[in-house]
């Protein structure tokens, strides 16, 4: 008896993260293609060239948003599966800076109508660099420095790149 017991306790210690894991996996069942779970989250990564502003209207039309990484887990868990693409291409995310008279800008979260402060800043060196005479009020995964976040133009057609949208 005690040792059928050791069994069962040792079969639970060796794959019990593996049932937990695949478990909380699961539960995002409302995921549905093209949209896929990462972390906690549904996500669809367009290859698709926009501006931020084009890529904000695609997601709506989609029942979905531009991605709000309100943590930086978060945001770590999306830059790796964009390291793991190897496309090249540069990712918009739903952050916009709502004031260009503050140093560094005022940057929140866009979602539904609602604003959320961003809780950190991750972005790249001498990054946010926009201005007032020069916006730079939207946020990508910059790939040619490993996919570390900078600022960029809302609405130029040079900026066009891929986005990735949140459900």
């Amino acid at each position: 008896m005690l040792s059928i017991f050791a069994v069962a306790l040792s079969l639970f210690v060796l794959y019990g993260d593996v049932l937990i894991a695949r478990t909380h996996a699961e539960g995002h069942s409302e995921c549905r293609y093209p949209f896929r779970t990462i972390g906690n989250n549904c996500y669809f990564i367009s290859k698709e060239k926009a501006t931020p502003d084009k890529a904000f209207a695609l997601c709506l039309r989609r029942g979905a948003y531009l991605a709000n990484l309100e943590t930086l887990e978060e945001a770590m868990l999306i830059k790796y599966e964009l390291q793991q693409m190897k496309t090249g291409l540069h990712f918009f995310i739903g952050g916009r800076n709502i004031n260009r008279y503050v140093p560094g800008g005022d940057w929140r979260w866009i979602q539904k109508g609602k604003m959320n402060k961003m809780t950190y800043k991750a972005f790249g060196t001498r990054q946010p660099d926009g201005s007032n005479t020069l916006p730079q009020d939207c946020i990508m995964f910059y790939s040619r420095e490993r996919y570390i976040l900078h600022d960029v133009p809302c609405d130029h057609p040079a900026w066009s790149s891929g986005y990735i949208c949140e459900k």
